[in-house]
């Protein structure tokens, strides 16, 4: 692996498995306000449908990704849960998506708290958030030069999964999902 080009940004699924299971298993998940995807060092996609409850086990996930490579789909037949795209760089990736506004997190971003961040898109119709989720290193230029703003919400480097739980909250908090959802009808 180290002797791959820009090995820091490669071969750590426990990174995407942490960062999926953080995001999914949210409220602002399970109220069908997000959507997640992972784009991966080499131009792949996987869509990850917000009913996707993935397994807890990192064995089992890997057998999963393993699987979706196979497939392209999970599952097979049906509605998919995971859908996977080759060769889809991240301009085409953002096209697709059609972003109102994309932030990116990153530390060589402008120092903001992160209530600010998400105060800045929390209206958005279509907001793209952007985190990094590999060991070493930031996002790549070509990344950081598609963001409408690349942020820094600590002075230290964060877990993607721990920055992925914080937007998430945040966001939930701005929109006011934690008191719609303990609110008894």
């Amino acid at each position: 692996m180290k002797t791959l080009p820009e090995a820091e940004k490669r071969g750590r699924p426990d990174i995407t498995h942490f960062s999926l299971l953080e995001a999914l298993g949210s409220p602002l998940c399970k109220e069908g306000l997000l959507r997640t995807c992972v784009h991966t060092f080499d131009d792949m996609v996987i869509s990850v449908s917000g009913e996707t409850r993935l397994p807890r086990n990192y064995n089992r996930f890997l057998g999963l990704m393993e699987q979706l490579l196979e497939l392209k789909r999970i599952p097979p037949k049906g509605e998919p849960l995971l859908t996977l795209s080759e060769g889809m760089s991240f301009p085409l990736l953002l096209e697709k998506l059609k972003p109102d506004f994309t932030v990116a997190f990153s530390r060589k971003g402008t120092t903001k708290t992160l209530e600010q961040t998400v105060a800045e898109f929390v209206e958005k119709k279509n907001p793209v958030v952007v985190v990094g989720g590999f060991p070493h290193g930031t996002l790549s230029g070509d990344v950081i030069g598609l963001a409408d703003e690349v942020v820094s919400i600590d002075r230290e480097m964060l877990d993607a999964w721990t920055v992925i739980g914080r937007i998430v909250y945040e966001y939930e908090r701005q929109i006011g999902l934690p008191e719609k959802r303990l609110s008894i009808e």
